[in-house]
């Protein structure tokens, strides 16, 4: 019995000594990483506008948090959460300019087939978002899930394309018994499964607007946000036969909403009724005759930056025929076009409207004087009308005179060559 006792004991403090070694390689591992600090990745922000729009000043805000554990299964490996206490020291962050534009940025010119506006009569700007993970210790091998959201409550006057969310994978591997940060890989939207990298779908293209391909889970690389923005024309028609051709009109532009500080280029050429995509226009110098004391020698503007608030007042002088163009205002911008009065010069002014309408080379001023930007560009401004009747008994008058005037003229001269031949020949 004592023997069966002795057996007994001894096998269990053999069990027990297998059971320490074969664990002994899982504590010694876990305990053996050093920490390794993350480095740092980043994605694109591109900022899609048509051609002849500056870029606007807009800041675009991201924020990342700790994504969802996924179970790894036969062809999965496990997700680990980005802040999981036990393998995970610290949170990234976005960098503090995040995707800030403003109206010093360049651009590029779009192109059928660039993956990013696909739009040959759109331009894009570009910025780097840098996430930081400096700060970030990772304790053991593993892929470790962030999620990034673009906040779209501003700017205004953006359209957001897509989903607003990132997925961000930190893959990190044991390189020759020491941490190391292998890859960061983004995927589109917010993925809550595993992803098996030899074969998810890979997007070797960018997203652009409009493409209805991209699904959630597939590889990205960036957000692509468009700025949807429109033209304002202003036309001056004159008509009547006792209209000036050379007379300059005065016109107040309101505008309100217009975006914070945003560069506005106006467009048009003054001459040419044809020419009507011109980056900016043939800025005319104004008679001093037909300009309000304190503006002598006015000249239109060629562009103008809007206030901090989003308003501005400008003034352009129009003659018959002209037109300016402000180009790239932003959708929900509010407009208020007003002339000066010339009932005292004998002109009648009309507003353009749906039923009051004129053309000026190719374009048809069909729109109102006042309203909101929408999604279509805004034809208006002024026809002033000045008709008067030339009374005809004056005409008669003067023509008499005129008559006998040049009858008296031509005896003159003909009576003085025949009295200077005349001299000539005694």
């Amino acid at each position: 019995m004592r023997g069966k006792r002795t057996c007994k004991f001894i096998a269990l403090l053999v069990t027990l000594a297998l059971s320490v070694m074969l664990m002994a390689p899982c504590v010694f591992a876990t305990d053996n990483y050093a920490e390794v600090a993350g480095t740092s990745t980043t994605f694109k922000k591109y900022l899609v506008l048509p051609k002849n729009v500056a870029v606007p000043n807009l800041t675009f805000n991201f924020t990342i948090a700790s994504g969802a554990a996924v179970a790894g299964d036969a062809s999965n490996l496990p997700i680990y959460r980005g802040d999981d206490a036990d393998r995970v020291d610290g949170v990234p962050t976005i960098a503090a300019d995040q995707a800030a534009f403003t109206t010093a940025d360049s651009t590029k010119n779009g192109a059928a087939d660039d993956k990013i506006t696909n739009d040959a009569e759109k331009k894009y700007a570009e910025k780097d978002v840098t996430i930081d993970f400096s700060g970030v210790k990772f304790k053991e091998p593993g892929i470790y899930r962030y999620i990034i959201t673009e906040d779209r409550t501003a700017p205004a006057g953006v359209s957001f394309d897509g989903e607003p969310k990132r997925t961000l994978d930190v893959n990190v591997v044991d390189d020759n018994g020491a941490l190391k940060v292998e890859s960061y890989v983004m995927y589109y939207g917010e993925i809550s499964s595993a992803q098996n990298k030899t074969t998810v779908k890979e997007k070797t293209d960018r997203k652009y607007a409009g493409d209805a391909t991209i699904t959630t889970g597939d590889k990205c690389s960036s957000y692509i946000n468009q700025y949807p923005s429109h033209n304002l024309y202003i036309g001056k028609k004159i008509s009547g036969n006792q209209a000036s051709k050379d007379k300059y009109f005065r016109f107040t532009v309101t505008l309100s909403n217009a975006g914070n500080a945003s560069l506005i280029h106006v467009g048009g050429d003054y001459n040419d009724n044809d020419a009507l995509n011109s980056d900016v226009n043939a800025a005319t110098t104004v008679l001093d005759t037909d300009i309000p004391e304190g503006e002598t020698g006015y000249t239109n503007p060629s562009s103008f930056t809007t206030e901090a608030d989003g308003s501005k007042v400008v003034v352009f002088y129009l003659q018959g025929d002209q037109f300016v163009n402000l180009m790239g205002l932003k959708e929900d911008a509010f407009f208020e076009i007003a002339e000066d009065d010339y009932s005292a010069d004998g002109y009648v002014s009309t507003a353009t409207s749906a039923t009051d309408t004129f053309t000026i080379g190719t374009l048809v001023f069909n729109n109102g004087v006042t309203g909101t930007i929408s999604d279509t560009d805004i034809y208006a401004g002024f026809l002033n009308t000045k008709q008067g009747t030339i009374p005809t008994g004056v005409i008669l008058a003067a023509s008499g005179l005129l008559i006998s005037g040049a009858v008296v003229v031509g005896g003159i001269i003909f009576f003085g060559r025949r009295s200077k031949k005349k001299y000539e020949d005694e």
